[in-house]
């Protein structure tokens, strides 16, 4: 890749990052992956200043977050390359360099987490930082934040980024935004890059036939199974429990149709559903949250009838997470895959009867419309310890 350092100078780099007590970001996994992904994209030649779309939206993402300053910045294997900048004067643009080693940057560390925001909020605090910033030789900024710029095939091709000299905080708001503005830019390079490709691309085509898929940077995804399920198994007649547990799955369709919310598929008892594919906007998590409140509801109706024919009572619970995934299709079949999801599946099996179990994410998302529970910290399996909420209702 054109403009990447040579091993020499490399060595030289690692060197310096030793004196600035700074540990590189290596040995990154689907490192050549990703690196083949920038390539297709052509993005670390392309000119991006000639066109004022891409001007325009770096110049927005530092006015959402009042930060005087804010880049579009590509990561290489070793070099990380500024697109574009705003803030800077004519004379700071002068002497302004365009590449700088990728080890010796903050962008970097956004490649350990490729699918979330990064924001440090006092470069002279954080461990990854504060040895470099507190250097006599080193600039005057203090805080850092940037949303990943990824692609539709999952993979991270740098950053939007914004700096303060001064140490600050964003609001989950202007997080979001500037997600948002991120997701645009990458928009704008593919849209540019797909218009310029030929139609020869029949063996590209044939190569991802089976599997298709497409990123989105901030869905909701829905978890439902059937409390006890296989005591009911061995308790009930065959074709009593496929016909109550068809009654079920039916009335969760027409929820999910009624919320504009997207039915993924059922696994036995157990039922998904995504928000933030079919219609993307900002309400994907209030719109999920809606369907879990109505899947309790339509269950509770129900049960009435069971009890009314002396039948057993049927539970539900209910797990929820928002997040980043791929969406799209595996032969025939809609699906979604991602952390994200795997964190929904764990929210719901960590959850209780009756009970719809969310994440502080789709916490922030809601905004302050629902009325939740806060539990202890819950261990979820092979996540750590989360901060997670009962979802008792939803504010209009």
């Amino acid at each position: 890749m054109n403009g990447e350092l040579t091993q020499e100078q490399l060595k030289q780099v690692r060197k310096k990052c030793k004196e600035f007590g700074i540990d590189p970001i290596i040995n990154l996994p689907n490192e050549d992956s990703r690196l083949t992904e920038v390539k297709r994209l052509d993005i670390m030649e392309k000119d991006l200043e000639q066109d004022q779309r891409y001007n325009s939206l770096t110049e927005l993402a530092a006015y959402l977050t009042e930060c005087p300053h804010s880049a579009i910045n590509v990561l290489g294997s070793s070099v990380q390359r500024c697109k574009i900048i705003f803030g800077l004067s004519k004379e700071e643009e002068k002497d302004f360099e365009r590449d700088e080693p990728r080890d010796l940057s903050i962008c970097q560390f956004s490649l350990t987490r490729p699918h979330q925001p990064l924001v440090i909020e006092n470069l002279l605090e954080d461990k990854r930082t504060k040895n470099k910033y507190s250097h006599p030789d080193s600039s005057s900024l203090r805080f850092y934040a940037g949303a990943p710029l990824i692609s539709s095939r999952g993979f991270s091709l740098g950053t939007l980024c914004v700096v303060d000299d001064n140490p600050k905080s964003l609001k989950h708001n202007q997080i979001e935004g500037l997600r948002l503005l991120a997701d645009q830019i990458v928009a704008l390079i593919e849209s540019e890059h797909d218009r310029k490709q030929t139609k020869n691309s029949e063996t590209e085509d044939e190569e991802h036939a089976e599997v298709t898929g497409r990123y989105f940077s901030s869905a909701t995804i829905l978890f439902a199974d059937i409390v006890g399920f296989t005591s009911k198994v061995e308790r009930l007649d065959p074709g009593e429990l496929l016909a109550t547990l068809n009654t079920f799955f039916r009335g969760f369709d027409k929820i999910v149709i009624k919320h504009k919310v997207r039915k993924v598929k059922t696994i036995g008892d157990a039922y998904m559903c995504v928000g933030g594919i079919s219609e993307q906007s900002n309400s994907h998590a209030k719109n999920v949250c809606m369907v879990g409140l109505d899947m309790l509801g339509f269950v509770e109706a129900v049960n009435l009838q069971q009890e009314i024919l002396g039948k057993e009572r049927w539970e539900l619970r209910i797990g929820i997470h928002s997040g980043p995934l791929i969406a799209g299709t595996s032969g025939d079949t809609f699906d979604i895959w991602g952390d994200a999801v795997n964190i929904a599946a764990r929210l719901e099996s960590t959850s209780e009867p009756r009970k719809i179990h969310i994440s502080e994410k789709t916490r922030d998302y809601l905004e302050g419309l629902g009325n939740l529970i806060s539990r202890e910290d819950i261990k979820l399996k092979g996540k750590g310890v989360w901060n997670t909420f009962f979802l008792e209702s939803l504010n209009s």
